[in-house]
């Protein structure tokens, strides 16, 4: 059985040939360049994201790239100090921290800090895009 890769606005390898147009005053058009060119969008692309009920997120400045480049390199670093610690004897761990329980928390939240840091990093640079179909915008 065939399935229906078509949502309101048709499927996705259809190519855009027909105009539709708006009035919109000069400033209104500004705004919206404005808006699109903040998301990494083309107009068309931004206003049909609209008009299927999504919410484009705004790209990231140089710096917030800069910034999250960093928040990488930690995880990066984060992850390492975690895989060289599980490494370690148990001897080597308890002359290290002295404290096997606290060992044992601390490589516990380690690790949900790199996974936490791991998710934020994958969502930030995902790319826009045009809903292709009536069930992503129920997501």
């Amino acid at each position: 059985m065939k399935e229906n890769t078509e949502n309101s606005f048709g499927s996705s390898n259809e190519t855009r040939c027909v105009f539709i147009g708006a009035k919109v005053t000069p400033r209104q058009k500004e705004h919206i360049k404005s808006l699109a060119a903040q998301c990494g969008m083309t107009v068309s692309d931004y206003i049909l994201s609209c008009a299927s009920n999504f919410k484009p997120k705004a790209r990231l400045t140089k710096e917030e790239v800069a910034l999250l480049q960093n928040l990488d390199d930690c995880r990066s670093d984060l992850v390492k100090y975690t895989s060289a610690l599980h490494g370690m004897s148990t001897k080597q761990r308890m002359t290290m921290f002295n404290q096997i329980p606290f060992m044992v928390g601390w490589l516990k939240e380690l690790g949900n800090v790199a996974e936490s840091v791991c998710q934020f990093l994958s969502a930030v640079k995902e790319h826009n895009k045009i809903p292709s179909n009536a069930k992503s915008e129920e997501i």
